[in-house]
């Protein structure tokens, strides 16, 4: 195989980060860019972009479709993201906060984010990228497979999936990555298979147990989020939790899984130790200050929960990133 043809896959990344109110609302052309309602391209709403090329072999048109069609994965951390077709005055898609998928798109979808804050990030990948991945009969290929066939627009899950501390820790890694030409490539790359794996994980758990939330209950399971992780230093019990919004016990178990994929305290224990990795790469910390940072009492807890979670100790990753310090421990 030539250098060419690995070193650019069937892969397009664009990364959308858009924050502060504006006076207009944006719409995202398949390019990335941003329409105003008098259509003229502005990309001062973007925080962040980033745009990769995509692959000499699978070149993509005009309109940033190759042949076998255009796939997104959309992740909506802040506000919410509607969909347009030409034909509809109503939205045909809606992801609301917290909510992922990925999106077999049509020429004539248009993208529209509400007024206010929004994160929303947007990576385009090729078709011919995903299927080399996942097998012929994964039930969220299949879907877009039906919807190249037939021409239309398609869903990886019917059910849009929830954003876990995991993915965002990666979309985190990915707009704050330092990588450059080739190595920029391979970094962009093993990311985005890493978000395929964990929308397909999140996808068979569903087909396992589908059990969709009605808004009201999925509202309180979202406050619930809400509250263990800007609170983390703060220990409630699952009923202190269930009376703060309006359920109970049972119900906060059953509906939280339902909604995250996780148990309450599972989700927790995730945010706190993604939480605790960006800091250590981040910033010069003690382990002893992040242990209370993150909510723990006794560092050589942090320590084991974040061993059972990553495989390794803090220290390492401390040490990884300031050789210094394990240069100065080691002098007699």
């Amino acid at each position: 195989m030539k250098n060419s043809e690995f070193l650019a896959s069937s892969l397009e990344i664009v990364l959308i980060t858009l924050t502060l109110a504006q006076r207009y609302i944006s719409d995202m052309t398949p390019k990335g860019e941003i329409l105003t309602q008098q259509g003229v391209n502005s990309n001062e709403v973007f925080s962040f972009q980033k745009n990769i090329t995509p692959g000499f072999s699978n070149p993509i048109g005009p309109e940033g479709e190759s042949e076998r069609g255009s796939l997104q994965m959309i992740f909506v951390l802040k506000g919410t993201l509607k969909g347009f077709v030409p034909v509809s005055k109503k939205a045909v898609l809606l992801i609301n906060n917290n909510q992922h998928n990925l999106i077999l798109k049509s020429r004539e979808l248009q993208w529209q984010a509400e007024k206010g804050e929004r994160d929303i990030i947007c990576l385009s990948i090729n078709f011919d990228f995903l299927s080399g991945y996942l097998p012929q009969d994964h039930r969220g290929l299949l879907n877009l497979i039906n919807g190249l066939e037939k021409k239309e627009i398609a869903l990886f899950s019917a059910q849009h999936l929830y954003i876990s501390p995991e993915i965002i820790s990666i979309l985190n890694t990915l707009k704050s990555s330092t990588h450059t030409g080739y190595c920029e490539r391979l970094f962009l790359e093993s990311k985005v298979l890493e978000l395929l794996m964990l929308q397909s994980s999140q996808v068979e758990q569903l087909s396992e147990n589908f059990d969709e939330l009605k808004d009201e209950e999925m509202i309180k399971m979202q406050e619930v989020k809400r509250i263990i992780t800007e609170n983390i230093t703060t220990q409630y019990t699952l009923r202190q939790l269930a009376h703060m919004v309006g359920t109970n016990e049972f119900n906060l178990k059953r509906n939280f899984k339902v909604a995250f994929g996780v148990t309450v305290y599972g989700y927790l224990t995730q945010h706190k130790m993604e939480l605790a990795r960006s800091i250590l790469l981040e910033q010069n910390i003690t382990i002893a200050d992040l242990a209370e940072k993150t909510g723990y009492k006794y560092a050589t807890h942090f320590s084991s929960a974040f061993k059972r979670y990553f495989g390794y100790l803090p220290n390492m990753l401390r040490n990884t990133k300031n050789p210094s310090h394990s240069t100065k421990s080691s002098r007699p």
